[in-house]
């Protein structure tokens, strides 16, 4: 099944994690040249925290997320990364999970969480579908 990928196929992993560079440093871009992602925006807070601050701080701190988390794969050998990014993920959804664990339940934490989650992976799916399409065009 396309997608499907067995961490013993060495080149698919190294594929993979290749895929995930090029497209995590796309999404860093995004948001910190385009959006203007920064976790300094919380620093000039001196009354109600605005949308466009808290939007700029969240595109910032998904930046430094992601940025740890290359950081982190390029510490150790090749082959590992891939089981390395593989753990990073359910770490990150652990974390939301936590976080989420500790707000409001009328507001449905869960749900909002799991949205986010979807639509990260969505545009996984969306950007591997244009992958496909170019490469079969081409």
């Amino acid at each position: 099944m396309c997608g499907d990928l067995d961490e013993d196929d060495e080149h698919g992993v190294e594929k993979a994690y290749a895929a995930f560079l090029h497209a995590a440093h796309s999404e860093i871009h995004d948001a910190v040249e385009h959006r203007g992602g920064s976790r300094s925006r919380l620093n000039s807070q001196a009354g109600t925290l605005s949308d466009d601050d808290l939007h700029g701080y969240m595109d910032g701190l998904f930046a430094d997320v992601l940025r740890a988390c290359i950081n982190d794969g390029g510490r150790i050998p090749e082959g590992q990364r891939y089981r390395l990014l593989a753990s990073q993920a359910v770490v990150l959804a652990r974390l939301a999970g936590f976080v989420a664990a500790h707000l409001d339940v009328r507001q449905d934490p869960l749900r909002s969480n799991i949205e986010a989650m979807m639509a990260g992976y969505a545009r996984h799916e969306h950007d591997e579908a244009d992958h496909h399409d170019h490469h079969h065009h081409d």
